[in-house]
């Protein structure tokens, strides 16, 4: 989906509570470095899944991945 210039958008609510779903390739202790893809959301009807990634700063390795 693209969305064109001059389009505003408002921004995801930053304090609801979103369902979110772990990666299935996350697995008990992987590298995980910053831009790494750790799971999703449902967003919207628009935009069924929303990416969700590891901070720019992140590094370690996954401890525990919780449902």
């Amino acid at each position: 989906m693209f969305v064109p210039r001059g389009i505003d958008l408002p921004c995801l609510d930053q304090n609801k509570l979103w369902d979110f779903t772990p990666s299935k390739e996350l697995k008990v202790g992987d590298l995980v470095t910053g831009g790494d893809k750790i799971g999703n959301v449902n967003e919207n009807s628009l935009f069924r899944t929303h990416m969700i990634m590891a901070d720019p700063k992140a590094n370690g390795r996954v401890v525990e991945v919780f449902p």
